[in-house]
Parts: C-alpha cells; sequence; structure tokens
C-alpha cells in the first residue's frame, strides 16, 4: 500500500558534531525528505546508484518505484513469485533488475516491467548477487563456497569453486570480468569470472561478512564479523587504509563508492550511515535514518552527484534524501 507522506525538513537544521575519531569533524543532519513506500516491514531492498529507483520487497509483494515522481512504476508483484524475496538489485545502467529468494533469480526490465530472464540455483541456496553494469553477467556467491556465473544473453552458465566455505557477499566489475568475494573460511579473492582464477587473496582473522569494488576492480573493501574493516588496492594485493572506529562488531548491509572512489558510503543496521574517506579511512559523516520499529535497518544506499545528495532505503520502508557535504 502506497502511503504519501513526503515531506520537507528545513536545512537549517544541520549540524556540525565533533564526534570523529581523534577529535575529527564529523558531518551530522537531518534528512531533507522522507516518503514511505510501505506499511510492512520489508524483506530487502535497493537503491540504483543514483537513488532515482528502489525496489521495495515485503512479504508477497514487489514494487519497483519512480523516486522522482514516488510513483510506482508499475504494477506490483504479488503472489508466488514475490513471496520471500531476500536478494534485490539493479544493473548500474538503470536497465534491469533482479529478484531472489535464494532458489532462484528473476530478472526484469526497469523500462517495461516484462521479465526478461529466470535462472534457478539447483540445490544451492544464493547469499548473495551482483550484476554487471549493463546486465549482462549475473555473479551469485552460494553457501557452498561455489560461486555461479551467468550470461544472461545467452544462459550460458559457469559454477566454480572458490572457497572451501559460505560465500557471504559478492562484489562485479562494471565489465563482469571480475569479482571480489568474501567467505567464512576468512579470505576475500579476487577472481577473474571467465575461469574462476584467483588473482589476489587478502587474509582476515574472522569470516568476512561483506565486500564491495569500485566500477574498474582496482580498489575494494572487506569487512570481517570482529575488527577487521580494510580498503584494499586490488591490483597490488595491499593494504591501503582501515576504517579508523574504534567500535567491533560493526555490520555493513550495503556499501557504494562514491565522488570518484574518494568516499566511501555504508548502511548499517541500527537505522545508521555513515560517509568514509578512502585514503585514510577517517569517518566523514553520519546520519540517522528513520526508525520505525524496535529494530530497524538500512538496506540500500545511493548517491546522486548531480544534486550531491545521499538516498537511503530503510526496513520500514523509507526512503529519505540526505544533504552531502565535502570535507574542507
Amino acid at each position: 500500500m502506497r502511503t504519501n507522506f513526503l515531506k520537507s525538513i528545513i536545512t537549517t537544521g544541520l549540524m556540525i558534531n565533533l564526534a570523529g575519531c581523534f577529535g575529527d569533524t564529523v558531518f551530522e543532519a537531518a534528512p531533507l525528505s522522507e516518503f514511505r513506500h510501505t506499511n510492512e516491514p520489508v524483506l530487502s531492498a535497493a537503491l540504483t546508484v543514483d537513488g532515482s529507483m528502489s525496489i521495495v520487497a515485503e512479504q508477497g509483494k514487489v514494487c519497483l518505484w519512480d523516486n522522482k515522481t514516488n510513483q510506482l512504476k508499475f504494477k506490483c508483484l504479488v503472489g508466488d513469485d514475490a513471496k520471500h524475496i531476500e536478494l534485490v538489485g539493479f544493473s548500474k545502467d538503470k536497465s534491469k533488475y533482479f529478484i531472489s529468494n535464494r532458489t532462484s533469480v528473476h530478472m526484469f526490465s526497469a523500462t517495461t516491467g516484462q521479465l526478461v530472464g529466470s535462472w534457478a540455483t539447483g540445490k544451492n541456496i544464493a547469499r548473495d548477487i551482483a550484476v554487471s553494469a549493463d546486465a549482462s553477467t549475473i555473479l551469485i556467491g552460494y553457501r557452498s563456497g561455489e560461486a555461479q556465473v551467468i550470461n544472461t544473453q545467452t544462459s550460458v552458465s559457469k559454477l566454480l569453486k572458490i572457497h572451501r566455505l559460505d560465500i557471504n557477499s559478492v562484489a562485479l566489475s562494471d565489465d563482469g570480468t571480475t569479482a571480489l568475494t568474501g567467505s567464512s573460511d576468512k579470505f576475500a579473492y579476487v577472481w577473474t569470472t571467465n575461469d574462476g582464477k584467483i588473482t589476489q587473496r587478502f587474509k582476515s582473522t574472522t569470516r568476512i561478512n561483506h565486500v564491495a569494488m569500485n566500477s574498474n576492480a582496482s580498489i575494494g573493501f572487506s569487512i570481517d564479523s570482529v575488527d577487521d574493516r580494510q580498503f584494499l588496492d586490488l591490483k597490488t594485493a595491499e593494504e591501503r587504509a582501515e576504517l579508523n572506529i574504534m567500535a567491533n562488531f560493526i555490520e555493513f548491509n550495503d556499501s557504494l563508492f562514491i565522488n570518484d572512489d574518494k568516499w566511501f558510503l555504508t548502511g548499517l543496521p541500527k537505522s545508521t550511515l555513515y560517509l568514509w574517506r578512502v585514503a585514510d579511512g577517517q569517518q566523514l559523516a553520519e546520519y540517522k535514518a528513520a526508525k520505525l520499529r524496535l529494530r530497524s535497518s538500512v538496506l540500500a544506499v545511493a548517491y546522486d552527484k548531480n544534486s550531491k545528495s545521499i538516498m537511503t532505503e530503510t526496513s520500514d520502508g523509507v526512503l529519505e534524501v540526505w544533504p552531502y557535504e565535502p570535507p574542507k
């Protein structure tokens, strides 16, 4: 059900808070606007990289939203095909989106809403999914430690044994040729999707829960279950920086390299959004998203470089727009 309560919040509420590590300034602000996509709990959500569209999946219902008009793009998908949808995402060119119940993947046109392809995972259970910029390649990471690479134009797929244990997170270069995967075996691997050849290895202390990669597969990020949270040089296999934060057990639901890879945007449980500097891991900004239930998470993040604004989608079904202030 669509509940429209779009509201603008005066930017004079912005404030600078001296809450950063070692006395550095951390920017904080109230949202500029927010819009409620649903009153129901959200199982999964995704934003296009610029925040212009959202996918919102609740139990038995999946909707695609145009965030510029706050209108549904198409009739929502309901019924059996919309049950237990726990993984969703967009291609970077915004032409396609996918939904998955972890045992199958369905891809749709974001222009027409028509189904363009479906793939079953067999006996494997999908843990994470990524797509190339033009949606020609799908990467699926499985609990088995295997990864499946699917050519969506030919439906030819390859099942590759990459890790010893569960693959918890996957990332894919824009051209679909390079993958970064993080596993419960404590390793993050960079590998080529053509043949599964591992080109770089990064070891963490505990299981790796989340990885991210920039467009051309030159910079990556890996965070484990305790306190390893590293920016990685994917060409030289060197650590570039650690996140400059003392807290342990940080989790990221979504992340994005922005501003020509100078900054890193992360969405967390507990309705929090952080912005980091890649060069030294310094925290630059912190935002608190709407929390309408006891447990609420930032499920998806985006950045519109034209308006220089940040967008978030939460497990409460709320889209929020935030101001972005580059450090002086």
